[in-house]
């Protein structure tokens, strides 16, 4: 028999650390000019979490036991269950969970809360997953099979640019346990990081901050990046993978900070919640436009009334801008809208045209090939791919032409000032100002350090 004492589960400390931290919220009725106390609700924390160590350390013990030679019922005794708990055990895991067969080196831990049973987990060896059985008054309450897809856990990144975010990325985002070893000692592991990397970055410079950050122009040697992520781990295979980003910081050496802070939303009529991202004040991370229709394109040709063309040889207006890219690189569609024009559309080459709302229209040329499954009349979304860079029409080289008109009439892109989506109000706001201390406090924990603030306006709050 495996015994051991342990102080806490991690469940249970984050509930209690945060119910804790909670209670001591300030009154938002307070000087608007002061800054929120993060470093109290720190403080609250760190306490809490010390309290609740001293307090579990006397009340939960938690019991192993090994399949070996035996059988499960002799594993079940080594783990502390025995009478009635015993049958009801053995009962659940084979009848009601299936787990018929058992091998040598199957384990189960059982955890007990001032002596009674609490849960009962069971590692089957061939398997990726678990079993549990929560347990109340000496009686299973609820059973589930937990596939190693559903083990969640939050990790907190930070990182300083000294070339580019992919560097930064790679220098400080890999996770120490992303394969067995802990070292990229093979290629398979190698193609693990890189990957990796490449589904952090694109979520980070593609979906959270397309909106407010050019990362091909705007980025500079020295800027600081932070990040609260979530991340599948396999400990069976000793391996973790990128799930999503919670919430991220971004603060240029200029000074200027961009902060995606997370908040779940409820959509009307649905149970179910969904991750959305907001500036601090409530506002929406998302406008009506994303920045680039093409990721990390170059600006090869801005908008301008009077241009060289580089193939017909004389000035003329060019009402768009020229992102330059490989021949393949995907376009997306920059707010959400319909089809209405797929076709050769002679200078412009392969060309598509999506109507917007509030009167807007957007143009995309010089396509090497176009979307699967796209025809005019078809909705599509903001970020929907709708073709492939290429060289077609009067094109010099590869790149894309995209152009912007407000009620018919050709506007520049880049100066467009658009709209922002669904921002919080009513009781979303004040939910989302409530929680923003909590969510502050719990990200400097894990960071290690405090995360940088947005300087105080004059004559009012942050």
């Amino acid at each position: 028999m495996l015994r051991n004492r342990r102080n806490f589960t991690a469940v249970g400390i984050i509930v209690l650390a945060g119910l804790i931290t909670w209670v001591s919220l300030p009154d938002s009725t307070g000087d608007e000019r002061s800054p929120w106390p993060f470093h109290e609700d720190v403080r609250y924390l760190s306490e809490s979490r010390q309290q609740a160590l001293r307090t579990m350390a006397d009340t939960v013990e938690t019991l192993s036991g090994v399949i070996g030679a035996g059988f499960l019922g002799g594993a079940l005794r080594d783990a502390g269950l025995s009478g009635r708990v015993h049958s009801l055990a053995c009962a659940v895991l084979i009848d009601s969970l299936g787990w018929r067969v058992q091998q040598p080196g199957d384990t189960l831990v059982a955890v007990f809360h001032r002596e009674r049973l609490a849960e009962l987990r069971a590692y089957p060896r061939n398997r990726r997953g678990f079993f549990r059985i929560s347990w109340r008054d000496d009686n299973p309450h609820s059973w589930e099979y937990m596939p190693q897809e559903s083990w969640v856990r939050r990790r907190a990144v930070s990182c300083r640019v000294s070339s580019t975010v992919w560097g930064a990325l790679w220098e400080s985002a890999i996770p120490t346990d992303l394969t067995p070893t802990g070292q990229l000692m093979s290629p398979r592991d190698s193609a693990r990081a890189v990957g990796f990397i490449s589904e952090l970055q694109h979520e980070l410079t593609d979906r959270i901050f397309v909106y407010d950050i050019d990362f091909y122009y705007d980025v500079r040697v020295g800027d600081s990046l932070w990040i609260l992520l979530e991340e599948n781990r396999y400990p069976e295979d000793g391996e973790s993978g990128f799930l999503r980003i919670l919430g991220a910081r971004y603060k240029f050496a200029s000074g200027r900070l961009v902060e995606a802070l997370p908040f779940f939303r409820f959509p009307q009529g649905l149970s179910e919640s969904y991750l959305d991202h907001f500036h601090r004040d409530g506002g929406s991370l998302r406008t009506m436009f994303l920045k680039m229709p093409v990721p990390f394109g170059r600006i090869s040709s801005p908008y301008s009334s009077a241009r060289l063309h580089p193939v017909l040889g004389y000035t003329r207006a060019h009402r768009g801008i020229d992102y330059a890219a490989p021949i393949g690189t995907e376009v997306y569609a920059v707010g959400d809208g319909v089809i209405t024009m797929r076709q050769w559309h002679g200078g412009y080459g392969n060309f598509v045209k999506i109507r917007h709302a509030s009167g807007y229209e957007t143009a995309y040329a010089h396509l090497n090939s176009y979307a699967a499954g796209q025809s005019v009349g078809t909705h599509v979304r903001q970020g929907q791919i709708i073709g492939y860079v290429g060289s077609t029409g009067l094109s010099t080289g590869p790149h894309l032409h995209f152009e912007m008109l407000r009620h018919g009439s050709h506007v520049n892109p880049a100066e467009e000032i658009v709209p922002p989506s669904d921002p919080l109000e009513g009781e979303e706001l004040q939910a989302f100002l409530q929680q923003l201390p909590v969510l502050e406090a719990s990200w400097a924990l894990l960071n290690g350090a405090p995360l940088p603030l947005p300087p105080l306006e004059e004559g009012g709050g942050v």
